[in-house]
């Protein structure tokens, strides 16, 4: 599944880096976002077995997944990193994930085409998505991103989501 969490080369290296570190501090590495807008900007998504990650702990692991980027060095440029935890509208990376927010409204980005619907199933080469034009699977080989959509969610379906 490291194609969901990790889309390009750099952004696999990072991952490869991290693994062990995020690992060892009882997390998991859900999301890898390497971009460029003004300047560039590494977003790194982390999730906790048990419990939320607090923003205390972001901010400590910030400085520690710096300081072990900076002696990696594959990243010329200089970067802003921003370490945060998954989120409500998290994305969605693992079996795990998937089984946990099954009949749960997600976006499911591809190459060339995003589509939106209800989470009905999976395997562990493809999602099954219901929408308003019927039920498709969708092979996990083409996937780059799969994300909760809270869009047209209510609130007590938002707030039951939180408690996951």
């Amino acid at each position: 599944m490291l194609n969901l969490i990790a889309n390009t080369s750099i952004e696999k290296k990072i991952y490869k880096a991290l693994e062990t570190f995020v690992f060892d501090k009882k997390l998991r590495i859900v999301k890898i976002l390497f971009q460029k807008a003004k300047e560039f900007k590494l977003s790194i998504f982390l999730d906790k077995k048990y419990g939320k990650l607090t923003v205390d702990e972001c901010a400590d692991l910030s400085r520690e997944i710096k300081s072990l980027l900076d002696i990696e060095n594959f990243i010329e440029s200089p970067f802003r990193l921003e370490v945060s935890s998954a989120g409500i509208d998290r994305y969605l990376s693992s079996l795990d994930d998937f089984i946990k927010y099954r009949n749960y409204n997600v976006r499911i980005k591809s190459e060339n085409k995003t589509r939106r619907g209800k989470l009905i199933n999976n395997s562990p080469d493809s999602l099954t998505l219901s929408n308003k034009y019927g039920v498709k699977d969708i092979s996990l080989s083409s996937v780059l991103d799969v994300k909760l959509d809270l869009q047209g969610m209510s609130l007590k379906t938002i707030k039951e989501m939180e408690f996951k």
